[in-house]
């Protein structure tokens, strides 16, 4: 039986957290699933990564002294790709050595909710605006260029194993990473984690004109923070009580869903409460996110089907143990029997068959009443993902590119 995404692998994709578990959509139970070599449970739409520790934020913004030489010091041509309704596009744009150097010299990026500390540098903001043009550019019907930022900024890579280029802050507490401006995760090649790349996207959708918020999650007190972004939308779309859809930063993930689980979290994100939300701008609605909003639903039903899959594999699994104790427990009878016969020990062999009788009648009950349901069961759970389900995927994957990897800072 063919099995499995063409997923990022994506979502998974690339989306491995150092040291974070995956869970399997749909149930609760992380039990590695060891199937009989022609038994190939589903593998799991992917989980997206959750950043270990929430990148932190600056206080104040700096004053912006901007210097002749900022264009002087060389530049770097690049392509950002995306994709666009199963169409791939990209967005070129000239990094400037010059500028990065501005940018990191304005220090740590410190805690706080002034998150437009961050977003706001007006150097920062000049020098980004030709990507927003381009965006602009590229889209031809409403709503497109959000699409454009959201699709582009998803397929910069998530990559915690660089984790140690952002400095850490020694002198507050928690050891909290620093984090990087928008400008020089666009610069540097290695990608950004949550909430780096949650910050880039916020200043394009702003710079685009929308109405843009961030939303933060921590998941209890010694675990892991995580960032993404919020969009206005109709209500009906919306996540939560938060007046924004969610948008997820790290991966391809379809605008508004929130049934996705990021590594090492066994709850999906429609389980999960944001801590803070923050307004970075004020702008217009992203009113056609309905289309989004019907992929998403799609798949929802994806995820569950697969869920039942992967609950009907542990089943199977459980009792293929099962019944193949008892087959080694008719075979050592039989073996048992055999060599009492040849040595001439009939009252043992005479008590070896009333055994192995007796054993082989509950092999036989378990088989029929037990292995066999479970068996047929998530074979016809399988065979009916596998037509129905996986084709769904399949559309879903192209449409949004989530099985692409190309270029300078994609997802791999």
């Amino acid at each position: 039986m063919k099995t499995g995404y063409i997923f990022v692998g994506i979502l998974v994709f690339f989306l491995i957290c150092a040291g974070c578990s995956t869970p399997i959509p749909g149930t609760s139970d992380n039990r590695n699933v060891s199937l009989p070599s022609n038994i190939t449970p589903g593998i799991p739409p992917g989980t997206v990564p959750a950043a270990t520790v929430m990148p932190t934020i600056a206080t104040t913004t700096p004053a912006p002294s901007p210097t002749p030489d900022l264009e002087s010091q060389g530049s770097i041509n690049k392509m950002y790709y995306y994709t666009l309704d199963g169409n791939q596009g990209f967005v070129p744009i000239e990094v400037f050595t010059g500028v990065n150097n501005y940018i990191t010299s304005l220090g740590p990026i410190y805690s706080g909710d002034d998150y437009n500390a961050v977003i706001s540098n007006e150097i920062q903001r000049q020098y980004i605006m030709p990507m927003v043009d381009e965006i602009n550019k590229s889209a031809k019907n409403p709503g497109d260029d959000a699409r454009i930022a959201i699709s582009l900024v998803q397929h910069i890579k998530y990559d915690a194993n660089d984790i140690s280029e952002i400095q850490v802050n020694s002198s507050k507490t928690g050891q909290e990473y620093i984090g990087r401006y928008p400008y020089t995760i666009l610069y540097q090649e290695w990608g950004g984690i949550c909430g780096e790349k949650s910050f880039l996207l916020a200043l394009l959708l702003k710079e685009l004109g929308y109405n843009v918020a961030l939303i933060q999650f921590n998941f209890g007190t010694n675990g892991p923070g995580h960032m993404a972004v919020g969009i206005k939308a109709p209500a009906q779309y919306t996540y939560e009580n938060t007046g924004y859809a969610l948008i997820e930063s790290t991966a391809p993930v379809i605008p508004t869903f929130d049934g996705y689980y990021l590594s090492g979290i066994n709850e999906p994100m429609s389980a999960v409460t944001p801590v803070k939300v923050v307004q970075v701008s004020d702008g217009r609605s992203f009113d056609s996110i309905g289309a989004e909003y019907a992929d998403a639903q799609t798949e929802q039903g994806i995820y569950t089907a697969w869920g039942n899959v992967a609950e009907a594999a542990i089943e199977l699994n459980s009792t293929t143990q099962q019944l193949n104790s008892l087959i080694n427990t008719v075979n050592s009878w039989k073996s048992k029997a055999e060599s009492d016969y040849a040595s001439g020990n009939i009252a043992g062999y005479n008590n070896d068959v009333q055994m192995y009788n007796q054993a082989y009648s509950q092999y036989q009950d378990y088989y029929t009443n037990t292995y066999y349901p479970s068996y047929t069961g998530y074979n016809s759970l399988d065979a009916n993902f596998q037509s129905v389900y996986l084709p769904k995927e399949t559309a879903i994957e192209d449409k949004y590119g989530m099985n692409r990897g190309i270029n300078v800072g994609l997802a791999q």
